[in-house]
């Protein structure tokens, strides 16, 4: 069931911004229609200023939950890209432990290398790919490498040391990965997007309905509707940051790779 959600998911959300823009500018054409087939007195000045207080209350409350939004995508963003950093943090942390222990922590060594780069590989793959942030072959390695951290002894108060540090340094690593694994289940919930595009459709119908009929009201109506559909489609990216066209940076990760590789 979990599965096929996310790949409903994975299919639909990109298609999101084009639904809304369509939406929304419909209702502005809708309105139009409307408005051919209301009384003159419907359509007076003394209606048209109440209908506007009422869109003005309307699209104060869509800017705050918009901007809200966009708010909360963009910590999700900056959290996960914060998060990639620290994980490439404590790996070059981890290298250095073990290439000062010595050559007894050559294999190990190995399997951090090999780790980073499977990691690479799941977090950001070619083109335009969807990570796989729970590979099993990638959580057995790292799981095999704490596992011969925990069999490792040191012959030196120094290296019993650094084999605790490198055994924390691990586990970190572990909590981080486990941490973006629970953290992208997370995203923006369907029934606030759901009433945002409601009061959106609830603008443009009042946009077309007091609105003259022109050529330039019809283009500007457009535009608006795209850069509403933008910001929707905006929120989405950010709230899934390995998924979306807007990702986080591999480059932590890359130079992380570099260092243990050739350092």
């Amino acid at each position: 069931m979990g599965l096929t959600h996310a790949l409903v998911r994975m299919k639909v959300e990109p298609y999101v911004g084009l639904a809304v823009l369509v939406v929304v500018f419909a209702s502005g054409m809708i309105g139009r229609l409307i408005r051919g087939k209301l009384p003159e007195s419907h359509l007076s000045d003394e209606s048209k200023g109440v209908v506007t207080l009422a869109m003005g209350v309307v699209g104060t409350l869509t800017a705050l939950v918009l901007g809200l939004l966009i708010a909360t995508a963009s910590g999700t963003f900056n959290t996960r890209n914060q998060e990639i950093t620290n994980l490439a943090a404590k790996m070059i942390q981890l290298d250095r432990l073990l290439r000062l222990f010595g050559p007894d922590a050559d294999d190990e060594r190995g399997l951090l290398r090999n780790y980073t780069t499977m990691q690479l590989k799941d977090l950001f793959p070619e083109g335009r790919a969807k990570s796989v942030l729970e590979n099993p072959k990638t959580i057995v390695l790292l799981e095999e490498l704490e596992d011969r951290l925990s069999a490792m002894e040191g012959h030196s108060p120094h290296q019993r040391w650094l084999l605790t540090e490198a055994k924390a340094q691990a586990t970190e690593i572990a909590e981080l990965r486990w941490l973006l694994i629970e953290q992208n289940a997370i995203g923006i919930p369907v029934p606030v997007l759901v009433m945002v595009l409601f009061w959106l459709c609830l603008l443009f119908m009042s946009f077309g309905l007091f609105g003259p009929d022109n050529a330039t009201v019809t283009v500007a109506l457009f535009f608006c509707a795209l850069a509403c559909a933008g910001a929707v489609q905006t929120i989405l990216d950010l709230s899934r940051p390995f998924e979306g066209i807007i990702r986080v940076s591999d480059k932590p990760l890359r130079h992380a790779l570099d260092v243990i590789t050739h350092g």
